[in-house]
């Protein structure tokens, strides 16, 4: 009997520690994206690890990655600077896009934020 005692124990120790790790405590991959049929765009991103950072004449395809452990407030924006074309922005988290907005036209402003 107080194997059996000594066993469940055991289990639910190994249980609790096991579940009791939050997607929060965790390391992630993040993403700021930007893509569009514009060739020239300034942007501007916030939460990185690094603070507000600008961005000027990036193209296409401009893409910014960290990883992070937590959530925290994140915000990007991406101005095309042609007068025609579209912009979109991404946030992206290990490969999941959490959010987008697209914008068309002559130096049109695109953006994204939230906690993520």
């Amino acid at each position: 009997m107080k194997f059996k005692i000594k066993a469940l124990a055991a289990f639910c120790v190994v249980l609790i520690a096991i579940t009791g790790c939050s997607k929060e405590s965790m390391q992630s991959s993040y993403k700021y994206e930007v893509s569009g049929s514009a060739g020239d765009y300034s942007i501007t991103c916030e939460g990185a690890p690094s603070g507000t950072v600008q961005y000027a004449n990036v193209g296409s395809g401009w893409a910014y990655t960290w990883t992070q452990t937590g959530t925290r407030w994140l915000y990007m924006s991406a101005q095309n600077n042609t007068g025609s074309g579209s912009v979109t922005v991404k946030i992206i988290r290990d490969g999941k896009v959490l959010a987008q907005q697209t914008s068309s036209g002559a130096y049109v402003i695109a953006t994204v934020d939230g906690t993520y």
